[in-house]
């Protein structure tokens, strides 16, 4: 490791023991808490825990809701660490190239700042810079998450079924395409290439000749965002259409491009000269081919009430890791579909519908793909965001009519017929067995050996064990994170000060074995 990497470590040991100690992590682990801690930590851990807010599969509800408040709003870098990184990341002098830069932030994040300029020429551009060491401070956290990731996975016991290593991975993967400016450049141009026949979407025009991985430059376009409904009938925008065109435009993204923006709160859709403009491109999702048909399939059984189908979909864009049971399966997403039934789409809401969904995931022990962890967070996030545009307007609605025009744009008369054909014989070879299956049921039931199967739902004594058990996960893993850190530091340079050992060493080494002591003490109770 290198010197400078093992001084990082050290000096990011010191300032995790600190927020540690700041939120009293002795005393006891909430969910307000944890979401505090996450915070303080920084960029990874935020990004982590947004991530983490998706998997109901993994936390009770009361974490992963407190987790989707989450902020990346940060106290904005003074002025002159924004010019000074303008001027290392450009090939001429700053002044040739603009007339002015806003010396206050239009926003800042935890990842980089944004700001208003004017170049020479006269353009109105936004400015998109970097926090400085922001990628060695996410690549040292992402290396200690990965070490922590093997201990937390042992004290949950849950072998391969939730896999701490690939949300790790899933998020640096997407960190690193948020750290380079230059494939986010990339991103709003296959953006635009998809969308070039839609007249009421837009992108900010990105200039390339003073893009690099750590500055963007791009057309400015403005400060109205969607779901400022106030100004945007002042300035006579019909806010429904608005909200319509734009849940209109998200749905082909998923199901025709299969390129979506990943975070659609309303801060990333402006509107602006007629149009809707999506900006911040760090995060972008991708579908294959097959998983838009599995998802269209999917949607498809919903809207004809046939109930095998969503089961095929289902497993198909996920991954069981054993043996499901296929009749219990069936009974509980009938339960899901019978709601769509008693319901009107517009009034149904995408959140339970997901969070249904991770139920069914839970109690049958599927992995969920990252692709899909996602998709998911992406479209409950464009739900809330047309939630704040119009009350009137659900993915739910649009997903059934866009899936209802495609089908009449791709319907072939010959192919149904085919399909119709199929379909008989299906149920002709199916039907020959249902003399059998009786005879083979009713002569159980005679000898007094069918087995009924009975669930009970859970007691309010295991559901307290639950969170009980969730808390000491989520202890043990930062006691990993401070071991393996203070391990880390042992191989700096740093002068020893007891037992052989650095300072941040020996408060690593200290914290963590007081966090050990109480989580014997908690798993004795």
């Amino acid at each position: 490791m290198a010197a400078s990497s093992r001084k990082h470590a050290s000096a990011r040991l010191t300032e995790i023991i600190g927020v540690l100690q700041k939120h009293h992590i002795l005393h006891g682990l909430t969910p307000v808490r944890l979401r505090e801690i996450l915070e303080d930590l920084g960029p990874t851990y935020v990004k982590f825990g947004q991530i983490m807010s998706m998997r109901s599969d993994m936390l009770p509800r009361e974490y992963t809701k407190e987790l989707e408040k989450l902020r990346t709003d940060v106290l904005p870098m003074d002025y002159d660490t924004v010019i000074k990184t303008i001027r290392d990341e450009m090939t001429e002098p700053i002044d040739d190239v603009f007339e002015s830069i806003d010396s206050e932030p239009l926003g800042s994040a935890s990842i980089a700042q944004v700001h208003q300029a004017v170049l020479k020429t006269g353009e109105h551009v936004v400015i998109k810079v970097q926090r400085p060491l922001i990628y060695e401070t996410m690549e040292a956290d992402i290396r200690l998450l990965r070490q922590a990731c093997r201990i937390l996975k042992v004290a949950a016991g849950t072998g391969d079924l939730v896999d701490f290593r690939a949300v790790i991975e899933e998020l640096w993967k997407t960190t690193q395409f948020e750290l380079d400016f230059i494939k986010e450049a990339d991103n709003m141009d296959r953006f635009l290439a998809l969308n070039q026949d839609v007249n009421y979407v837009t992108v900010p025009g990105v200039y390339r000749e003073w893009t690099t991985r750590r500055m963007l430059v791009m057309d400015d376009v403005g400060r109205v965002q969607i779901n400022d409904t106030r100004t945007l009938k002042e300035l006579g925008y019909d806010v429904h259409e608005i909200a319509m065109k734009a849940a209109e435009n998200y749905v082909k993204q998923l199901l025709d491009d299969g390129f979506f923006h990943a975070d659609p709160h309303p801060g990333n859709i402006h509107v602006m000269n007629r149009k809707i403009a999506f900006i911040d491109f760090g995060m972008m999702g991708t579908l294959t081919p097959s998983t838009r048909q599995i998802l269209a399939k999917g949607v498809q059984a919903v809207l004809d009430d046939d109930i095998y189908d969503l089961q095929d979909a289902f497993l198909m864009l996920v991954k069981p890791s054993q043996q499901i049971d296929e009749a219990r399966l069936i009974r509980q997403l009938n339960a899901i579909v019978e709601q769509y039934k008693t319901r009107n789409f517009k009034d149904f809401d995408f959140a339970p519908l997901i969070e249904g969904c991770f139920e069914i995931i839970k109690s049958n022990q599927i992995a969920i793909p990252a692709d899909l962890t996602m998709m998911t967070r992406s479209m409950v996030t464009m739900e809330g965001t047309l939630g704040q545009v119009s009350d009137e307007i659900n993915l739910i609605t649009i997903l059934a009519n866009h899936m209802r025009v495609r089908m009449q744009e791709n319907f072939d008369t010959q192919t149904q017929i085919l399909h119709y054909l199929h379909s008989l014989y299906t149920f002709a070879k199916k039907s020959v067995d249902i003399p059998s299956v009786a005879f083979d049921n009713m002569k159980l039931l005679k000898n007094g050996h069918l087995l009924v199967n009975v669930h009970h739902h859970h007691s309010h004594t295991e559901m307290v064990e639950k969170r009980t058990h969730v808390k000491n996960i989520i202890l043990c893993a930062l006691i990993g994170i401070l071991y393996l850190t203070a391990a880390l530091v042992l191989q700096s340079d740093l002068p020893d000060v007891m037992w052989h050992l650095p300072l941040p060493s020996l408060i690593g080494f200290f914290t963590g074995t007081v966090l050990f002591i109480r989580l014997l003490w908690r798993l004795r109770e």
